[in-house]
């Protein structure tokens, strides 16, 4: 209970963060990347825990199962590839990761409170990227998005359903080096920049 009403608070600090600076049609774009995020989020849990769901297949119908954050983000990437969408995403999980804090889910090894780590790794990423020039926003969110986890991946605990037959580890890797692939493109105002500006019809 106390999870989903943090990722409820989460969904609408998104929301409104994002609206403060946002036309209509990209506010749509990127509630409705929030909603895919989420979808994301809840087949990506489903593809690391792919023996359990073969096992139990209806269990994937309950949305409520599980979700992997890691995933979270391709949502809003494919939707709403914009600056203003991924400065908001560090804070919400932020508070997302403090309903795990107060639920004691997601923990590390032997108390170890990976939770908090990744609360202040969020505020700290949140606000770095208010601070960055919109060209560079996307990838180094990607990058930072990456390295929290890789940071924290050693000490979390092993999941209920025990261990993803993919370590996480290596999806937070990828979000790292796609990161570090954009944030060459997007340099100066480069590739990545023309696309976000070609999708969103912003700056």
């Amino acid at each position: 209970m106390i999870q989903a009403v943090s990722w409820i608070a989460a969904f609408w600090t998104a929301v409104l963060l994002f609206e403060a600076a946002s036309t209509r049609s990209a506010q749509l774009r990127f509630v409705t990347g929030l909603a895919l995020g989420a979808g994301t989020a809840h087949l990506g849990w489903a593809l690391l825990h792919l023996g359990a769901v073969v096992e139990h297949p209806w269990g994937l119908l309950d949305p409520t199962t599980g979700f992997c954050v890691l995933f979270l983000p391709i949502g809003v990437w494919l939707l709403a590839p914009v600056p203003n969408a991924f400065r908001t995403l560090p804070l919400a999980l932020a508070l997302a990761r403090l309903g795990c804090l107060i639920g004691d889910c997601c923990g590390g090894r032997e108390g170890e409170p990976t939770q908090i780590l990744e609360i202040a790794a969020g505020i700290a990423l949140h606000s770095a990227l208010r601070r960055l020039p919109d060209w560079s926003v996307v990838p180094v969110f990607m990058i930072g998005f990456g390295l929290v986890r890789l940071l924290v991946e050693p000490w979390r605990a092993e999941p209920p359903l025990g261990p993803p037959w993919i370590d996480p580890a290596w999806i937070a890797l990828a979000w790292v080096i796609a990161g570090g692939v954009g944030l060459g493109l997007s340099e100066r105002g480069g590739g990545y920049a023309r696309l976000v500006r070609a999708t969103s019809g912003s700056t």
